[in-house]
């Protein structure tokens, strides 16, 4: 999908255009590190769900973004950049592939990039580049494959805190972010680097900090703020490294936001340029030839990684699907027009509703879906006036042209869905379901139009927000009310069974979870709530079964596996659940559970140097728990190192003033050190904190008697 290099390329991309071509299939061919020196170096910097026309560099006059504003100066700014897919996941996918959603297979959050996929950071890091990446949202976190390529995948998101919440919620600040990947430049920006950022910050709810919650208020725009203010922070300390004369850096966005167009609240459910329009701006390294600031034709996130590798001098893949874009700003003549291609199953996935798909191309965009849809962009942006009656001629001849983009592009194999191994079968039977070899929805193309639905589904969007804000009443209400009148909606079943664990109505929430399971014997949610429901009723045999189920139907499903973990400790099976705690770190390296968990166990059989690095682990994962500080200092008491041990019952007592066990640990070191008086005091706080905790009382007359 590449151009020849044009005579106007600058020189760092004429000298590496001589390297020696190498066709990129499953492996890449590496090359050494010298062949890299000179390169430029690469960031790129997405943020999640942010539309191009709430920047100021845009056009948006309501709200100032200065930081980002002063990305597109000595760069260039494209007018009409469009995203693939209006979902996180499969948009990154195909920013970092350049490859079709229907071809990659991954159309939905959720799924897993197989192994071995061709990425702008496996063929950077093949020709010498230090690669890392810095998430902000646990939807890209490593276990979904997009860490292909990466040296280093900073995705520690703690989801011990956020049992029950939506997965997608889960998200790190930007400044959090940006920190790491500031400290990770520290050490290694001294040759030519690739560094992938993801903020994810507008994307609901709004996370902001106290102070600019109160002087900006809640909201979109407030958020868009914060974010503009991380990375002009950001900008200021690249330019203070002197990084930015050989830095090559792109920002963008994966999707954009509802905002109430088109009676959409978020993103997902339709494919209208409220979602779909990106922003995209190439800021080119110091002595740069002269590329235009700003190109008004549509282009797509599938030319972002053939245009980084023609800027820099090295071949194309032949996986690519998009093309470069350095012709189309070199062009003296004007170019063909290019197709863009849109798509979301969201709809379809989660609400029984139709799929959609769309193509770009010139002025006009077409909309494939029951109810079909023409749109002139050019006189229309806002998508309000369908002309598919009026011009029906023009429609068909593009939807003739979508299909042939559909054909044209056949789905790689890693796509396929992969047929299910004789374990998960045998799994799925013994506990009575039939298990099939995917998913048992009904065409992509039926369903009801999405637009004959955009009611009932931003009425489930309420009762989500509902629940995560702890008014569950009310959520359950919403949702009955929905599955009154389609009782087969499975993920409205599942949301209406958490809101009812949540209340601990848990026979009530295993109706809905089987249910699920009667419709989609494959669906991983229903197998661990049901499984959650079943331990929580204190039938820990039929707990087990369904978390087996769900870690054979998904093996990276972490929570699961904790629980089952969890269930094997409450059993006294300590080396099953090491087995599943050490499993879970080849999922998630840095998982809070599973070192914490470990970590108990080594102090317990007195593996001194494993408890300490198992709770280490934990605590950098997550600095505020008080129970891995006092578990790390038990282990220091129990092997004599007081001072240690007292140290980390301090921090655990300041984390957690009521905290009766580390009261008591605290106690046992002064009694060790004949401190009676001090002993006395800390006995007697654990028994403020906890009239009944026994051990704390048994000290105290134990202290008396030997007075």
């Amino acid at each position: 999908m590449g151009r020849k290099i044009s005579s106007g390329m600058s020189g760092w991309a004429l000298v590496c255009s001589m390297l020696t071509t190498s066709v990129f299939l499953v492996g890449i061919s590496a090359v050494s590190t010298a062949e890299t020196q000179g390169l430029p170096s690469v960031i790129l910097i997405s943020v999640d769900t942010l539309r191009a026309d709430r920047l100021s560099c845009y056009g948006y006059r309501n709200l100032r973004t200065p930081g980002i504003d002063t990305i597109s100066q000595g760069g260039t700014l494209f007018w009409q950049a469009n995203a693939q897919v209006p979902l996180t996941l499969p948009s990154h996918v195909s920013l970092l592939t350049s490859t079709y959603p229907f071809v990659n297979g991954i159309e939905d959050n959720g799924q897993q990039l197989g192994p071995n996929v061709v990425t702008l950071a496996t063929i950077l890091k093949s020709r010498g580049y230090a690669t890392a990446a810095f998430v902000g949202g646990f939807v890209l976190d490593r276990r979904f494959g997009l860490n292909q390529g990466f040296d280093f995948y900073d995705s520690s998101f703690d989801l011990r805190r956020r049992a029950g919440g939506d997965p997608g919620d889960i998200k790190r600040s930007g400044e959090k972010v940006v920190r790491f990947a500031r400290q990770w430049l520290e050490e290694n920006s001294a040759r030519p680097f690739f560094v992938f950022l993801h903020l994810y910050d507008l994307h609901t709810p709004y996370t902001l900090p106290p102070g600019l919650r109160r002087s900006q208020g809640p909201g979109y725009d407030a958020a868009l703020s914060y974010v503009d203010q991380v990375l002009g922070n950001f900008w200021k300390y690249l330019a203070q490294r002197d990084l930015l004369k050989k830095t090559l850096v792109i920002f963008t966005s994966d999707h954009g936001e509802g905002l109430r167009e088109h009676d959409e609240s978020t993103h997902g459910y339709f494919i209208y340029q409220s979602t779909m329009w990106v922003p995209l701006i190439f800021r080119w390294p110091t002595g740069t030839g002269t590329y235009p600031a700003r190109l008004d034709e549509p282009v797509s996130l599938l030319d972002v990684a053939p245009t980084v590798l023609q800027f820099l001098g090295l071949p194309q893949s032949p996986q690519f699907q998009g093309r470069s874009l350095l012709g189309l700003m070199q062009r003296k003549a004007p170019a063909p027009e290019a197709e863009v291609y849109g798509e979301s199953r969201y709809g379809h996935n989660h609400f029984g509703v139709s799929s959609l798909r769309s193509l770009r191309l010139g002025r006009y965009k077409y909309i494939e879906a029951p109810k079909p849809e023409l749109y002139d962009l050019s006189r229309d942006p806002d998508e309000t006036r369908n002309l598919y009656a009026a011009d029906r001629s023009l429609a068909l001849a593009y939807r003739e042209r979508l299909g042939a983009v559909r054909s044209r592009f056949q789905p790689q194999q890693t796509a396929k869905p992969a047929a299910l191994s004789p374990d998960v079968v045998a799994k799925l039977s013994s506990l009575g379901y039939v298990a099939l070899s995917g998913s048992q929805s009904a065409p992509a193309e039926s369903g009801l139009d999405p637009k004959d639905r955009i009611a009932e589904y931003e009425q489930y969007g309420r009762a989500i927000v509902l629940a995560s804000s702890g008014r569950v009443v009310e959520s359950s209400e919403l949702l009955k009310q929905l599955l009154k009148k389609d009782p087969g909606l499975t993920d409205v079943h599942i949301s209406l069974g958490l809101s009812q664990q949540k209340q601990h109505q848990h026979n009530e929430a295993i109706q809905h979870f089987r249910e699920v399971l009667k419709k989609d014997p494959l669906n991983v949610l229903a197998h661990f709530n049901l499984g959650v429901s079943y331990y929580e009723m204190r039938q820990a045999d039929e707990a087990v079964k369904e978390l087996e189920a769900a870690l054979a139907i998904a093996p990276y499903y972490t929570r699961a596996e904790e629980l089952l973990g969890t269930i094997c400790l409450e059993k006294k099976d300590h080396e099953r659940a090491k087995s599943h705690f050490n499993h879970m770190l080849t999922v998630s390296p840095g998982d809070f559970s599973a070192h914490y968990n470990l970590g108990v166990m080594a102090t317990l059989e007195g593996r001194w140097e494993e408890s300490t690095r198992h709770l280490n682990e934990a605590l950098r994962a997550d600095p505020q728990s008080a129970e891995a500080h006092n578990t790390l200092g038990s282990s220091f008491l129990r092997r004599g190192e007081l001072e240690r041990a007292r140290g980390e019952f301090v921090e655990a007592i300041r984390l957690q003033p009521k905290f009766a066990w580390a009261y008591y640990n605290l106690g046992l070191i002064f009694r060790q050190q004949k401190k009676h008086g001090e002993a006395n005091r800390a006995f007697r706080q654990a028994l403020a904190a906890d009239p009944t905790f026994r051990p704390a009382r048994d000290a105290l007359e134990r202290l008396r008697d030997s007075n």
